[in-house]
């Protein structure tokens, strides 16, 4: 294999003839590593399939769809747009050509099929519980309102986060916004902060305006290079969810607003027919209750074995053992609910621990995940950030849920990164 090509993700293609090496020469100069699809196909796979419709016989795509069609494994189509409907996570390719432009979407559908795989797992276990959660839905992506004045930097952005699947609704006054805010709710609200002041006074003055309207809704600044402190800075920063520096590179920026704008929060989480969720909840913090994780915990650990995908456990707690007060506890909550994905489940391990599983995430990445956690606890909490430390366990073969658990609680916990 040439260079680096072994690090190029890989992609199944079922598809015969001259087609085939078509197909597997454009996704190869698209920096993808493609393979031929052998019969019996996985459904428990993460890697995605592209099924091309021009080349497979009538007989093979009644099979694979009989296989596969309720699965939700990655599945690109190319040719009828048709038997996408056939699929639960399906994304259908135009034309021929996309084919070497087509690892940015399967990023984004790899996203959506770990998504979905959670959501769904998570909804199963609450189940056992006696809590019916909704069905997620895979159409649902986030639908962000922009206000600002078209910068570089907000159409940087928007590329960026066209790439993951969210789609902006731009507004270039606040009476346009507030227009969009009174016809519809949005995941999150983009305020591109200009750095003069005249434009600042009149978006201060809309933000307390219109502060009633998002009571459950993120409001994220962006921060504009040359920005002065002002009275008018400090009231917009004061109602900001987060706020983000001119230097945050774009992609960087889309991926704190994708966390922001498909968060969940387990505070605001609500069951199907009103049924009651304090059974699986926390009764003090919110998050989810322990009872609740370590079924859940084994269930993920079953899947990402399945799906060949890993796991990692996140462990927050005091390594001396003391005691947090009541305020700390639900200041640790806040922060760990603000900066955790969709995907993530967090929980409050009596007395003073915190957990999250991580899944889809390796060790490196829930690294990244407890830096940024700690970082923001550190500016509204520097004591308490100081006080805690942190240990990252990897789901091995080995592990089952209480097994996993018991060796991310143990050991030494970490203060600081280490290279």
């Amino acid at each position: 294999m040439n260079h680096l090509a072994y690090l190029d993700p890989p992609i199944e293609v079922l598809a015969a003839g001259a087609r085939l090496e078509m197909i597997l020469s454009r996704l190869r100069s698209g920096r993808m590593r493609p393979f031929r699809a052998d019969f019996p196909i996985s459904h428990s796979s993460s890697e995605a399939l592209l099924l091309d419709t021009e080349s497979v016989d009538e007989n093979t795509l009644i099979q694979f769809i009989k296989d596969i069609g309720q699965s939700l494994r990655p599945i690109l189509i190319l040719g009828d747009p048709a038997l996408a409907g056939h699929f639960a996570n399906a994304v259908f390719i135009p034309r021929d050509r996309d084919l070497s432009v087509l690892r940015g979407r399967l990023d984004a559908i790899t996203r959506r099929s770990a998504r979905m795989s959670e959501l769904r797992l998570r909804r199963e276990t609450a189940a056992t519980f006696g809590v019916t959660l909704p069905e997620p839905s895979a159409e649902t992506v986030p639908d962000l309102l922009y206000l600002g004045d078209g910068s570089s930097r907000f159409l940087a952005l928007q590329a960026a986060l066209g790439e993951r699947g969210i789609t902006v609704t731009a507004a270039f006054s606040a009476h346009t916004a507030a227009d969009y805010v009174r016809q519809r709710a949005f995941a999150a609200i983009l305020l591109d902060i200009t750095s003069e002041p005249r434009s600042l006074h009149k978006l201060a003055n809309w933000v307390t305006a219109s502060i009633d309207h998002f009571e459950h809704t993120p409001l994220l600044g962006l921060l504009s290079e040359g920005t002065e402190p002002s009275h008018s800075l400090e009231t917009i920063i004061r109602y900001m969810s987060h706020v983000f520096e001119p230097c945050t590179p774009a992609h960087d920026l889309a991926a704190h607003v994708d966390a922001y704008g498909r968060r969940a929060e387990v505070q605001s989480l609500k069951a199907k027919d009103n049924t009651p969720i304090s059974t699986i909840c926390h009764p003090e913090t919110g998050l989810f209750s322990q009872t609740f994780f370590e079924a859940h915990l084994q269930n993920q650990i079953e899947l990402s074995a399945d799906r060949g995908d890993s796991l990692s456990l996140l462990v927050i707690c005091d390594p001396q053992h003391d005691r947090l007060a009541h305020r700390e506890k639900k200041l640790v909550a806040n922060v760990v609910l603000s900066n955790m994905r969709e995907t993530d489940l967090p929980v409050t391990i009596d007395p003073d621990t915190f957990a999250i599983s991580l899944s889809a995430t390796g060790y490196k990445g829930a690294v990244h995940i407890c830096d940024r956690l700690f970082r923001e606890l550190e500016a509204v909490a520097p004591d308490l950030a100081a006080r805690l430390g942190w240990r990252i366990t990897e789901k091995r073969a080995y592990h089952d849920a209480r097994r996993l658990l018991s060796e991310a609680r143990s050991g030494v916990y970490q203060k600081a990164r280490t290279a």
